[in-house]
């Protein structure tokens, strides 16, 4: 009998509120992760390195925020780890190692990230260039634009508050951990429950009918990759912090997970289905699998293919050739 509950209450929950189902599931195989090391190491696990997985999630958990919204489109956003390398090497060096520039160091950066976003979006919605080639395109001028300018490094460090904000605690409780709550509030909200967030819903199931109602598809679509980088420059302007300075291809290893917490997180590739909740799983789990891979020493090329392999199977999850062979 008590075997059969945790099933049951898995098919109740699908049942009464199946956009809860993925993010539970997510989570509780990050929780599977943690104990199944545990056997392999007593160590692994404890509050100290909970604490440090959480705070290095946050970088994760704001840039797949902005894929999320590309990919509720039905597009992808491939320029964000060209824009989170930017926004550290940016804020590095307007910054020089002084709190004196940051106010506007900081904003400047974003703006800067932002426009890039803006570029992508202008290419999808008004030049009809398929997001896939848009953001790559964006993202490779750009990487150029950077590398010209920075020769690849920064030889300063980051604003010293920058770097006491990801280091700091309050009341023992790390000041990342406290921002990456409040940003899962504000982005769920800003998805799932503003006028906003619902025509991007709308737009990603059906952009013909989207046009019929009259939605304002090239501004809705520019705007989400507007946040798309802006949320990659935010993420990279933190990850500077977190590391005292910046380099040009700093934001690279955070692409493809990205993507693969949105998928993984329940999210439908061709657009139109998903929930940031599920996508903040998808980071958690990720996030929880990198510190895995690296207590068992792996290589970075193992990484890229457990996690392709995660996305693999997420999209067949998703096929209705499977859901069919389950009927």
């Amino acid at each position: 009998m008590a075997s059969a509950q945790p099933g049951a209450l898995v098919r109740s929950l699908a049942l009464r509120r199946p956009e809860l189902l993925p993010p539970v599931l997510v989570l509780a195989g990050a929780v599977a992760l943690v104990l199944s090391m545990r056997v392999v190491n007593p160590r692994f696990g404890s509050p100290e390195q909970i604490a440090a997985i959480l705070v290095t999630s946050i970088f994760l958990v704001v840039a797949a925020f902005g894929q999320g919204l590309a990919i509720l489109l039905g597009g992808i956003d491939l320029s964000i780890g060209v824009v989170m390398s930017i926004g550290g090497m940016m804020i590095t060096g307007l910054t020089r190692g002084s709190n004196d520039a940051l106010l506007w160091a900081a904003p400047a950066t974003l703006l800067c990230c932002a426009a890039i976003g803006v570029l992508n979006g202008v290419g999808i919605a008004l030049l009809q260039i398929p997001p896939f080639i848009t953001t790559l395109a964006v993202g490779t001028v750009s990487f150029g634009v950077a590398l010209g300018l920075t020769a690849g490094s920064s030889q300063q460090s980051v604003a010293p508050a920058l770097q006491e904000l990801m280091s700091g605690k309050f009341h023992g409780l790390p000041y990342p951990i406290l921002m990456t709550l409040c940003f899962l509030v504000l982005a769920t909200v800003v998805q799932g429950q503003t006028a906003e967030g619902r025509k991007l819903y709308a737009l990603g199931s059906s952009p013909a009918a989207a046009r019929i109602v009259g939605l304002p598809i090239a501004s809705l679509t520019i705007a989400a990759y507007a946040v798309s980088a802006l949320c990659a420059g935010g993420s990279g302007l933190l990850l500077a912090g977190y590391s005292s300075s910046a380099t040009l291809d700093m934001g690279d290893p955070f692409l493809m997970p990205t993507i693969a917490a949105v998928v993984i997180g329940g999210a439908r590739v061709t657009g139109g289905r998903g929930s940031y909740l599920g996508t903040f799983a998808g980071a958690i789990f990720l996030s929880t699998l990198a510190t895995v891979i690296t207590a068992l020493s792996l290589s970075q090329g193992w990484r890229n293919v457990i996690q392709g392999g995660i996305i693999l199977a997420a999209l067949i999850l998703q096929s209705n050739r499977w859901r069919s062979w389950k009927r």
